[in-house]
């Protein structure tokens, strides 16, 4: 950034944007090339600001409400989408651990009786982690926020 040479520059600045300027500070920019380049600037950034303003095309108040419950039916529907993921998840974790009980019920090795005891809570377990996700899924499905 340039260093300021000029003392009376902040009261330039003000000026140029308040759009008044005393006769002692018109004397000043006469007189100082800094002061003159930056009031030149300044009217020319505020120029351009007014120009802007004046042709800014706002859009109308139906547009601003229609895009944004678009907006809000999409962020729900990336939620529901977030919580079915989830549940699939646990659904499918759920599976492999039984498909994995199961293909160790056949090894000779293990003892029958505790496998059977793993393998038959197994799909006690998986319903009620259905039974507890599936709300907590709907919920997330058909909230606003």
């Amino acid at each position: 950034m340039a260093k300021r040479v000029c003392d009376r520059e902040p009261e330039v600045l003000q000026a140029a944007a308040y759009g008044r300027m005393d006769a002692e500070l018109q004397d000043h920019v006469a007189a100082c090339a800094d002061c003159r380049e930056l009031l030149d600037v300044a009217a020319a950034i505020l120029d351009d600001r007014s120009t802007l303003m004046r042709e800014a095309h706002l859009p109308g108040a139906g547009l601003v409400w229609w895009r944004t419950n678009m907006r809000a039916r999409q962020e729900a529907a990336r939620a529901a989408v977030r919580a079915g993921s989830f549940v699939q998840v646990v659904l499918l974790v759920t599976a492999v651990v039984i498909a994995i009980a199961l293909v160790g019920a056949n090894l000779p090795s293990i003892n029958k009786t505790a496998l059977f005891a793993v393998v038959s809570s197994v799909p006690l377990f998986a319903f009620a982690a259905w039974l507890i996700l599936a709300p907590v899924a709907v919920y997330f499905a058909v909230t606003e926020k």
